[in-house]
């Protein structure tokens, strides 16, 4: 048991700070069906950059994105819904973002309970954008947590990882966007 707690608290508290994927770059990506329409998320426009700003705009929309992905990592621990919809945010070649989302699968099968705050955003920066793929900063508290069985037993725990610096490649597909990998640069605390 001791075991399994080290080793899923690990993986538990690198997905639920956001998945922070990891890739090849040099590695082909393995997107979701961009025929469907369902295929990637499309943020909504938040109205605050300039039409006359495109990287204003693009910073905007990725920042969207990846508020929404985490607030979907932290509903996927209780819905199946949103577990799907995590499952779409991703591409296979994110070996971190699919460990996160069987672990969240795993968990909603068991019916174990995920007992923590929200991951939450701080911030994210676009950095480099080529065509319809962008790299961007992100920045993202996970607090404490543990899962818990169905007599309240904890059968994993993981330590709070605060300020997690993570730089992500998003492609476009469609009119949203899918992370194909990430890099974990820093943390500032916790873990």
């Amino acid at each position: 048991m001791r075991a399994r707690i080290g080793v899923s608290a690990a993986v538990l508290a690198a997905t639920i700070m956001v998945a922070a994927c990891s890739g090849d770059e040099d590695e082909a990506s393995s997107l979701p069906d961009a025929t469907s329409a369902d295929s990637a998320v499309t943020p909504t426009d938040t109205g605050s950059t300039s039409p006359a700003d495109p990287t204003a705009q693009l910073e905007a929309e990725i920042t969207d994105f990846y508020k929404l992905y985490v607030e979907t990592i932290n509903e996927s621990w209780t819905s199946e819904q949103a577990l799907q919809r995590r499952r779409e945010m991703f591409a296979d070649t994110c070996a971190t973002c699919v460990a996160g989302y069987e672990l969240a699968k795993g968990a909603l099968e068991e019916g174990l309970a995920l007992e923590a705050e929200p991951a939450r955003v701080r911030s994210a920066r676009l950095d480099n954008f080529d065509g319809d793929v962008v790299t961007f900063l992100g920045i993202e508290d996970v607090p404490a947590g543990r899962l818990l069985n169905s007599r309240g037993e904890a059968v994993d725990e993981f330590g709070a990882t605060l300020g997690a610096q993570v730089v992500y490649r998003a492609q476009r597909v469609g009119n949203g966007w899918v992370i194909i990998a990430s890099d974990l640069l820093s943390v500032e605390g916790g873990g």
